[in-house]
């Protein structure tokens, strides 16, 4: 069941993260590195807020609803009341910053507030399949907003409308099909039915991991702020390029394997006990290993080929400088969300997590003050990249007495020795240039990393294949 959900997850993943490819070709062409610059900060600006009011609400209901303490309709309609209820001050200060900023600021909060909107439609449309174990719909919504985002963003830069263009274009995306793939769960809504005890377990529960997310968006997203404040909008918006590509592989990957195993995870949990979760957890935790460590090591050897084909010219040079740099901090990144910090939400210890936060946000604000101004853009990448690599490190720490952590040492280094050796051989043609070369640096560092799992036979590799065969 895990490979196959995790199967799905991918999928739906693989599509986002190859039209976000397309994205970043079509913009990094279309927009100038300050447009980009401002873009990339309007969407932090979103997602930050998003961080900070909603998030509790999502992750709340991905530990709750596989447990089936709550009907189906109670917690859609104690969800509904508490949106509703989030959103109505909001909307209030978005009609106060029209009349305080004046005319000149209208575009930028009405797309701004669109694309909120959009992220906190998205976001619970997302988790609400995916708690439900459902990842055919949770793909069919994912691979929607991906297509459709990205046709609305290009178009709205092409006609010559900007980064503001690009933000309604994106904000559109996400709420077309989250509305209406989403419309089945939300029709069971009924205010009547609202439940103070499942709020009660989603505050207690949500609010420090959703604080604790918002911290890590500090240390996320607060370089492109502090790029674009110490040096300008450019340095930022080629910054975040570089990020980007990173991101829409690494992450994506990690994110889709953690999609198909967490929900399991909790219901195995919460139905059969400890030891029944901690068996698949240790699955897990092997796949998760086993696709994004190799990930870093491609990304950073066949990275700079890639830009070259598909990024402008004017992002080129500063994705090759950060790339190696910025994939390693998001293999971290993910490392802490989607592993070493579970034990705390498994355990229902959240404070744990938000007390890590607070470390790796005073951490990267640190050094991105001391860094930036002497290093640039290479100072902010190595700000990152050491303040989640600490985060992991503490995760590490902190978790140790509050639910045990499978750790299959012997299976992760053979990971690494397959990694290593692909890198070996993706070292030898990683100057070459061009679209053949590039599909041939994939083919040699897929085989050569399927070769080496194979003959360690990483997580019982072999064993696998040979059922699959004797069916």
């Amino acid at each position: 069941m895990l490979f196959k959900n995790s199967g799905i997850y991918v999928l739906a993943k693989i599509v986002p993260g190859v039209m976000a490819f397309v994205a970043l070709s079509v913009y990094t062409h279309l927009l100038t590195p300050q447009q980009y610059g401002v873009y990339t900060l309007m969407f932090s600006a979103a997602l930050f807020l998003h961080s900070a009011l909603f998030n509790w609400l999502p992750v709340g209901a991905m530990r709750f609803w596989p447990g089936g303490t709550f009907s189906n309709q109670a917690f859609i309609s104690t969800l509904g009341v508490l949106y509703l209820r989030l959103f109505i001050p909001l909307a209030l200060l978005g009609v106060a910053l029209f009349f305080y900023l004046g005319e000149s600021y209208y575009s930028e909060i009405s797309s701004g507030f669109l694309l909120l909107t959009g992220f906190t439609v998205l976001m619970i449309g997302q988790q609400l399949q995916s708690a439900q174990m459902l990842p055919g719909r949770y793909a069919l919504m994912t691979i929607c907003y991906a297509l459709l985002a990205l046709t609305l963003g290009s178009s709205m830069a092409y006609f010559g409308y900007g980064p503001v263009g690009v933000v309604l274009g994106t904000a559109t995306g996400m709420l077309v099909p989250a509305v209406i793939i989403s419309a089945k769960s939300w029709a069971m809504f009924d205010k009547t039915l609202y439940t103070p005890e499942l709020t009660r377990k989603l505050l207690i529960y949500g609010t420090p991991l959703a604080a604790s997310f918002f911290l890590d968006e500090i240390a996320n997203l607060s370089d492109r702020y502090m790029l674009a404040l110490l040096i300008d909008e450019a340095e930022a918006g080629k910054y975040s390029v570089g990020y980007d590509l990173a991101g829409n592989t690494i992450m994506m990957i990690m994110n889709a394997i953690n999609l198909a195993a967490y929900p399991m995870i909790v219901k195995l949990l919460d139905t059969k006990g400890k030891e029944a979760a901690l068996e698949y957890f240790n699955t897990y935790v092997i796949l998760l290993l086993s696709i994004s460590i190799p990930a870093v090591v491609g990304l950073s050897l066949v990275g700079p080929g890639l830009a070259s084909l598909v990024i402008g010219e004017e992002y080129q040079e500063a994705v090759v400088l950060i790339l190696p740099w910025v994939a390693s901090a998001i293999f971290f990144m993910g490392l802490g969300a989607f592993y070493l910090h579970l034990p705390f939400q498994l355990g229902n210890k959240n404070g744990g997590i938000f007390k890590i936060g607070i470390y790796t946000a005073l951490i990267n604000l640190t050094l991105n003050f001391w860094l930036i101004p002497e290093m640039g853009m290479l100072g902010a990448a190595i700000a990152t990249l050491a303040s989640f690599a600490i985060s992991s490190a503490l995760g590490v720490f902190y978790a140790r007495n509050v639910f045990p952590l499978p750790f299959p040492a012997k299976e992760v280094l053979k990971i690494i020795i397959a990694a290593a050796f692909m890198g070996i051989c993706l070292w030898v043609v990683k100057d070459e240039r061009g679209w053949l070369w590039l599909c041939g640096q994939m083919f040699i560092g897929l085989g050569s990393y399927g070769l080496a799992t194979y003959l360690l036979n990483t997580g019982g590799i072999k064993q696998i294949v040979a059922a699959h065969y004797a069916r």
